[in-house]
């Protein structure tokens, strides 16, 4: 009778399982670039306002490298059971298929979008050694220093607007790759490599404080947090680009957890005092159904692969 019962036991515990009300355990957000990046910097709070609405601990899990794709590669392929996230961005989801020849995803089938999060826009920022005040000073003192035409990246927000600025001056730059952009902007203070663009949040504090100088913004506006530094488009007519970040779970996650992911994560968004907080390090938050994350993300990729083409960046 005993090992009847057992038996029968061992045959309910998938239902059971199956039964749980969702999230009955800790849910994993995955972020491809290090702390202190924008990616990190916007999901890291809001994973605070998702654990208080799921009734769960929204853990951040920082998987850094390849401009990353190792953390993307790891959701696509992670169980479709909503406890693995992905914090994507434009590099990750758009950029990334132009930048790598065989990449180990594919972002317009491998992922169930959840919500839009939101976008920063980039700044030139230069040594203090350099001694341009503008982006025409910059191109001038880069054409009288071809030993010193170098310039850091850590993600694809970062490499675009240099490799554009290079390629349509013709200056002939030279990129340097870094893990991540907080690792390439310490370079650049330590006047290693002369200039990069870096998100906002990334590099505002450092701006404020004297340690590298901003020439240029990447946006179409100048920012209300930096209003004496122009756009790029001055320089570079028509340029815009911003860095934008969206929800992901693993395709195959079921609806109903893709639902109450996105609950929790727009009403987050939507909070007027965490929108103020954002906004003082350069964010510009949004949020979105499924369906629209999804059609964005597929009409980036086309967005950003002209981006890189026209930048005659290789892939590697």
């Amino acid at each position: 009778m005993f090992r009847a019962v057992a038996a029968l036991v061992l045959l309910l515990l998938p239902s059971l399982a199956e039964a749980q009300p969702y999230p009955s355990r800790p849910i994993r957000i995955v972020v491809g670039f290090a702390p202190g990046t924008a990616t990190d910097n916007l999901v890291r709070p809001l994973a605070e306002l998702m654990s208080a609405d799921l009734k769960q601990p929204v853990i951040i899990d920082n998987k850094v490298g390849a401009q990353g794709s190792i953390a993307a590669d790891h959701v696509a392929k992670a169980p479709a059971d909503g406890y693995t996230l992905l914090a994507g961005s434009s590099t990750t989801q758009a950029a990334n298929p132009s930048l790598f020849k065989q990449l180990t995803y594919n972002p317009r089938v491998d992922f169930a979008a959840i919500t839009r999060m939101g976008a920063i826009a980039q700044v030139m920022v230069v040594n203090n050694e350099v001694p341009a005040k503008s982006v025409t000073e910059f191109v001038s003192w880069v054409k009288a220093n071809k030993d010193k035409a170098f310039y850091a990246q850590g993600s694809s927000g970062n490499l675009i607007p240099s490799a554009a600025l290079s390629e349509r001056l013709g200056l002939g730059m030279t990129q340097v790759s870094f893990r991540s952009p907080p690792q390439a902007l310490v370079d650049v203070i330590g006047g290693r490599v002369p200039m990069m663009f870096v998100d906002m949040s990334a590099g505002l504090g450092q701006i404020k404080s004297g340690q590298v100088r901003a020439l240029a913004v990447s946006s179409k506006a100048p920012s209300r947090l930096l209003p004496d530094v122009p756009p790029l488009a001055g320089t570079l007519p028509g340029f815009e680009l911003t860095t934008w970040f969206g929800l992901y779970a693993p395709k195959g996650t079921p609806a109903a957890v893709i639902a109450a992911l996105n609950k929790a994560a727009r009403d987050g968004l939507s909070r007027p005092d965490f929108q103020a907080k954002m906004a003082e390090t350069g964010f510009e938050l949004d949020s979105s159904t499924p369906e629209e994350l999804h059609a964005f993300t597929v009409a980036e990729i086309d967005k950003w692969a002209a981006l890189v083409k026209e930048a005659k960046i290789e892939a590697q």
